[in-house]
């Protein structure tokens, strides 16, 4: 299979799942469009990175493309720019529910599928030093939202309702299960 994506956090857990990735990364923009919403804008995304690698193939391997956003008050929250964009999207999250949302696409000739999953996760109350600290470790730099929940952010989170991998950047049973229902569909 062919992964659109540069995450080594998907590279990896495709690989513990028995799958041999090619990793190539797309470079569609990620900006949303004007009044598209956090759903919309990652299936779009997915859908635009897996068709944008596989128009460069001449094989007929699976592509799998991803998007993962943070979404607190209906703003999304991406990567962070530097240091103080990380500690104010932080604060924003601080002793709140958010959601996750993870929109996964899998495209191989004529066949394209989407799925997204949503994911409500709830902060501890953050006070000013333990945000600091944990943007200090570098950790939130490339993290939708400023955070892993993977690593030490996942110190931060004091409730999760849904799919923990889908917070990590793919929601890895749906992934394989809409794999082998495509795969079955073919036969």
């Amino acid at each position: 299979m062919i992964l659109a994506s540069g995450s080594p956090r998907r590279r990896e857990m495709m690989e513990q799942m028995g799958f041999k990735v090619h990793v190539r990364p797309s470079d569609i923009p990620e900006i949303p469009d004007e009044n598209e919403g956090p759903m919309a804008y990652t299936r779009r995304l997915c859908e635009e990175k897996a068709r944008s690698v596989s128009s460069n193939l001449d094989s007929d391997l699976w592509v799998l493309a991803a998007d993962t956003v943070v979404v607190q008050d209906e703003k999304i929250l991406e990567k962070p720019g530097d240091f103080e964009h990380a500690v104010s999207m932080l604060k924003l999250l601080s002793g709140r529910w958010h959601e996750v949302i993870t929109s996964f696409c899998w495209n191989r000739a004529d066949v394209l599928r989407v799925e997204s999953v949503t994911t409500r996760v709830k902060f501890w109350d953050l006070d000013a030093k333990t945000i600091a600290d944990y943007v200090n470790s570098g950790e939130p730099m490339d993290k939708a939202g400023a955070y892993g929940i993977q690593g030490l952010g996942g110190l931060l989170v004091e409730e999760i309702e849904g799919s923990f991998h889908s917070v990590v950047g793919l929601p890895i049973s749906h992934v394989v299960r809409m794999l082998n229902a495509l795969e079955s569909e073919s036969k």
